[in-house]
């Protein structure tokens, strides 16, 4: 149902999607991907409960800024995803950002439950750090804000609220999983996993 740049979007998130999955970082129909649509003031959002590796095309769906699902996608049990909230705020909180993802692997939920009375989790000194957009260094500090769980997605809104500028690449909801976000699919992408490599250095390093 997409068709031009819509289409080319679909198909690079889509083979995002397809990563995370073989890297096991979307278990159980968890987890929710978007992208800035053509119309910038539309989205191409995953849809609900889709177990993620048998995602297919059909289900990326299109919604506004609102949230509503919009034709000829806002069929009878068609929905979209339950976090669409999140998504449609960092959007509007950075007109730079033209795709959000959220992951939900082991150790980022593992570390977001631990680190939680924290807030954060700080990275120093990592040469990946550089993979992070706008990192010309690996000396400096990266701040990844943790906050609460809650089903209620305004609550961790507020919650991450004052938290985010431009030198804030993600957050993490504790127990829960990562969200990170990019001028575009690819960057997102990379900064994903930019991140589930510092999470496997930091809790190594716990361990050590």
């Amino acid at each position: 149902m997409f068709t031009g740049q819509n289409l080319k979007l679909t198909e690079e998130l889509l083979e995002a999607i397809r990563f995370f999955n073989h890297k096991g970082w979307s278990p159980a129909t968890s987890t929710n991907y978007s992208a800035r649509a053509e119309n910038k003031s539309e989205y191409i959002i995953s849809r609900s409960g889709v177990d993620k590796s048998k995602f297919c095309s059909s289900d990326l769906i299109l919604i506004n800024a609102k949230g509503e699902v919009l034709p000829p996608f806002n069929q009878p049990g068609i929905k979209s995803s339950a976090e669409t909230e999140i998504h449609t705020a960092l959007y509007d909180m950075f007109p730079e950002v033209n795709c959000v993802l959220h992951t939900h692997s082991v150790l980022g939920t593992v570390l977001s439950h631990s680190l939680v009375k924290e807030k954060q989790i700080r990275f120093e000194g990592f040469e990946i750090l550089k993979g992070l957009e706008g990192n010309k260094t690996h000396e400096l500090v990266e701040t990844l804000p943790i906050v609460p769980n809650s089903q209620v997605m305004s609550e961790i809104l507020n919650n991450i609220k004052g938290r985010l500028d431009k030198n804030v690449h993600g957050f993490l909801i504790a127990g829960h999983g990562l969200y990170t976000w990019g001028k575009d699919i690819a960057t997102a992408k990379r900064h994903v996993e930019t991140y589930e490599f510092l999470f496997e250095c930091y809790h190594t390093m716990r361990r050590i």
